[in-house]
């Protein structure tokens, strides 16, 4: 019984000793992390570190952070910031924000408010393996006005199928604009939903090294499902494309809207859209839709050539170059 108990105890510093230098460990790098940006000319500070959690986690608090851009006009600060793991489980990672912060962008000064803004982050090593963000309701109040979001969810997942190759989905259950460029009677306050779910290959792997600074290069998209609803009209497309080394793609996208004419209505209505291209814009909608056999259903495909896009033989617009780098 004695040695039991001898060995439970030499068990027990010996963790101990493991979680106290996996604290200074994480401390040490956070602190390092800051200096590094204050080296690089920008403000970067907080009144206080810590870290609690002992002995299943290493939770650590940022109190009144802030960081500030060199020119300073990026800057954001908050009440706090935490790093939230388990100490057993290295490589997985939750971040949360307050419900409350402040943003600077050289377009303005915006107060951010949210209830439950969480990310996290799962690596082997450097590699990224899965990300996610999420809020249920998340504020953005800008000097042009508020945008006000209800269950926000990104997600990313490295496949197991392809090196560099990843699964993007992510979901909004409703998006509302203070002062909305589309309004007038029938027009609903709010986006109804926006969901898309999306396969990208790029040509190097994601990982805590490169980003965000050195985001690897698309080399091909297959967009499953992107659905938007806004009042009665109804938008979807599916589609895929390869892109080249200068960014350029090539594919097709399948394109389908329904009570598209009540959305360019409203939007003629508002002034978005001039009333002459208005028109010219329902006239030709009106001639594609006819090819379905439903006026009020649109259903096409468009071609992507070499960053062209191209309706029959007719080039129509030029997307831009999917590169990062």
């Amino acid at each position: 019984m004695k040695r039991l108990l001898i060995a439970i105890l030499v068990a027990f510093l010996g963790y101990s000793a493991w979680w106290f230098v996996a604290a200074q460990q994480l401390r040490t790098s956070v602190e390092d992390w800051f200096a590094d940006r204050r080296d690089a000319g920008w403000d970067a500070s907080y009144s206080d570190l810590s870290i609690k959690g002992f002995p299943n986690r290493t939770d650590l608090t940022l109190t009144d952070p802030q960081l500030v851009s060199p020119d300073g006009q990026v800057a954001w600060s908050a009440p706090f910031f935490q790093m939230l793991s388990l100490s057993y489980k290295r490589g997985h990672v939750i971040a949360a924000w307050p419900d409350q912060q402040s943003l600077m962008l050289p377009s303005g000064d915006y107060a951010v408010t949210s209830q439950g803004l969480r990310a996290s982050l799962i690596t082997d090593g450097e590699l990224i393996l899965r990300s996610n963000v999420e809020a249920p309701v998340l504020n953005i109040t800008g000097p042009d006005g508020a945008v006000a979001i209800a269950g926000l969810n990104v997600a990313l997942q490295k496949t197991e199928l392809e090196q560099s190759g990843y699964r993007l989905a992510k979901s909004i259950e409703s998006l509302a604009i203070s002062d909305p460029a589309i309004a007038g009677q029938g027009v609903p306050d709010a986006l109804a939903s926006l969901r898309a779910d999306m396969r990208v290959t790029l040509d190097a792997p994601l990982t805590t090294d490169t980003l965000p600074s050195d985001i690897p290069n698309p080399t091909a998209l297959a967009l499953r499902t992107a659905e938007v609803s806004y009042g009665t009209f109804t938008f979807k497309a599916d589609g895929e494309a390869n892109i080249d080394t200068q960014g350029r793609a090539t594919g097709n996208l399948t394109v389908e809207a329904e009570n598209w004419r009540d959305a360019l209505q409203a939007a003629e209505a508002s002034g978005v859209i001039p009333p002459e291209l208005a028109q010219g814009a329902v006239d030709l909608l009106m001639l594609l839709s006819s090819f379905g056999g439903q006026a009020d259903k649109l259903d096409i495909t468009l071609r992507f050539l070499d960053g062209n896009v191209m309706l029959g033989p007719i080039p129509v617009a030029e997307l831009p170059r999917l590169t990062w780098r």
